[in-house]
């Protein structure tokens, strides 16, 4: 056991350094520089200002150079300053959000397991029931809606028009102000919408996986003869 963990430790020092040159690629492939994004909108920026700008995220060096400042900065979690206008490390930007991302995922995964499991076995026991073809069609349904899209049409639905779900944020406005039960209700009125479609994929694609093993269980020799 201790062999095949070592093994699998091993394997992902390979794996990490094709990531590393994978996203260090693609972001100097992409159109434009750190830069531009600094200088675009500042009428006053001169080209010596853009020369300092480089200078300062190293961009003047050759890319080999680039790329082991780069990883060894990411080695350390010190991944810059942030664009915006607060000016903040990145790092501490990524932590202030870390708890609410997974919360989301934890929720959205539990979701999944509660109904994506049972919808599968259920499935698997009425096969070609009424009830099967119903969870075939939602199953072709969510893995063929984009979950941007579905997303859009949620938000125009119950936050625009019937305004039952706020469309953007963790929490209101006056959060703090609310009573105890109304700032947990508030909470969850802001959670529903992430979650269910952080775990709407999750459920076709698990429901399916679960029908599937249920029903090659279910003709297995033993089985049958009992």
């Amino acid at each position: 056991m201790l062999r095949y963990v070592a093994k699998r430790l091993l394997f992902m020092i390979p794996l990490l350094f094709g990531i590393t040159i994978i996203c260090f690629t693609v972001m100097h492939l992409a159109p434009g520089s750190p830069t531009d994004l600094q200088t675009q909108m500042n009428p006053r920026a001169s080209l010596e200002m853009k020369e300092r700008l480089r200078s300062m995220y190293d961009l003047d060096k050759p890319l080999y150079e680039q790329y082991f400042k780069w990883v060894g900065k990411l080695a350390v979690l010190d991944m810059g300053v942030s664009f915006s206008t607060d000016r903040r490390p990145v790092a501490d930007k990524i932590l202030e959000r870390l708890p609410i991302t997974i919360l989301l995922n934890v929720l959205s995964m539990l979701l999944v397991l509660v109904v994506a499991i049972p919808l599968g076995v259920i499935s698997a026991v009425r096969q070609d029931s009424l009830f099967d073809r119903i969870t075939g069609v939602f199953v072709f349904i969510g893995f063929a809606v984009p979950t941007f899209w579905l997303a859009l049409l949620l938000m125009i639905l119950f936050g625009v028009h019937l305004g039952w779900l706020p469309i953007s944020g963790i929490r209101s406005l006056n959060y703090e102000y609310l009573p105890p039960g109304m700032a947990f209700w508030d909470l969850i009125k802001h959670l529903i919408m992430p979650v269910l479609l952080s775990a709407f994929g999750g459920l076709a694609g698990l429901s399916r996986y679960m029908r599937a093993n249920m029903l090659e269980v279910v003709r297995q020799d033993y089985i049958m003869t009992a």
